[in-house]
């Protein structure tokens, strides 16, 4: 249930966004390219993932995203830590509203703004209580209009 209501919100904020807000248009292919990015993900899906840069001493790790689509939010979760906190990144950049659980992060733009096509750290996460490996699962991701974008599933990051 929190699942469609979080999904609901999404397609609302971003139609209301695409309603109001004409002056940047992309026109986007459906189809999925085969693209690899400068750091050697190679991508079949709209949307690829990559955990990296893990800092023990600050618990932390970036989340990396390559997309051949525009992003208009997304969410996911983390087994294996306790989220504390996530940051900066294109999140940041594009001022995304991100909420976090010890297990999930949810974020997208309350005026409907979209993260361009490109590539680069989505957000830091920040953590406590790890085991040893964490990964990405129950990945969502929304395009304009809130349409479901496809993607990759990263591999785990070894916590050592």
């Amino acid at each position: 249930m929190k699942f469609s209501v979080i999904i609901a919100l999404i397609l609302c904020v971003t139609c209301q966004g695409q309603k109001q807000d004409s002056v940047k248009t992309e026109t986007v292919s459906k189809d999925t390219v085969s693209v690899t990015a400068s750091n050697n993900i190679v991508c079949d899906s709209e949307v690829c993932l990559q955990l990296r840069n893990h800092d023990a001493v600050d618990q932390s790790f970036e989340v990396y995203m390559l997309n051949s689509v525009p992003v208009a939010g997304f969410q996911c979760d983390f087994p294996g830590i306790s989220i504390t906190s996530s940051d900066g990144g294109l999140l940041k950049e594009n001022g995304y509203q991100t909420s976090n659980s010890a297990a999930r992060i949810l974020s997208f733009s309350m005026q409907a703004k979209l993260i361009s096509v490109g590539e680069g750290v989505l957000t830091t996460v920040y953590y406590s209580d790890p085991t040893t490996e964490v990964c990405m699962t129950e990945i969502i991701f929304a395009g304009i209009g809130g349409a479901k974008l496809s993607n990759n599933s990263p591999e785990c990051m070894k916590f050592s």
